[in-house]
């Protein structure tokens, strides 16, 4: 009996890597503002209800650094805020928005699989001299992380914060 089950051990054993190295299918963060066990950073929104607009600049420098400018945005709790997301490098990235532990989940994910193609109502793609929009009502407390997980732009500086309170004022919380 004993060689049997580690005959078939190793069968599944063996089927385990063709399956996680294939994305096809699976998208680890689709529905992301409705799962249950999501750390809840707000939701997507309509256009007419913003009641803020952010715009975020994306470039690239001499020096090989990826920046978001800015890469730190205070927000007053159940501001609806349009970000204006403009591109004016010269390479493909994306601004994808979330809790810093999700991030750290997806940037892991897309290690895996880097020709993952986001369709997230949390994230927009941004084409190389272009400009994308991505609407978000910030409805809780929170500190979140905005990104561009393309495999080492994160680690060439494309990322910032986002600081959601009730009591923050100032120019910062327009």
């Amino acid at each position: 009996m004993k060689p049997i089950l580690i005959i078939i051990a190793f069968l599944l054993l063996g089927l385990l890597p063709a399956q996680a190295s294939t994305g096809g299918g699976v998208k680890p963060h689709a529905g992301v503002s409705e799962k249950s066990n999501h750390n809840f950073i707000g939701s997507p929104s309509d256009d007419s209800l913003v009641t803020r607009e952010i715009e975020v600049s994306i470039r690239e420098t001499a020096a090989g650094y990826m920046l978001f400018e800015p890469d730190a945005i205070y927000i007053k709790k159940g501001t609806t805020v349009r970000f204006v997301i403009t591109n004016t490098g010269a390479m493909y990235h994306e601004f994808y928005l979330g809790s810093f532990e999700e991030i750290q989940q997806h940037e892991q994910w897309m290690r895996s699989h880097p020709d993952m193609a986001h369709v997230d109502q949390n994230a927009v793609a941004i084409p190389a001299g272009e400009t994308a929009e991505l609407v978000w009502k910030f409805s809780v407390e929170t500190n979140l992380e905005f990104v561009c997980l393309i495999d080492g732009h994160r680690e060439a500086g494309m990322w910032g914060v986002i600081i959601v309170h009730d009591h923050v004022s100032g120019s910062t919380a327009r």
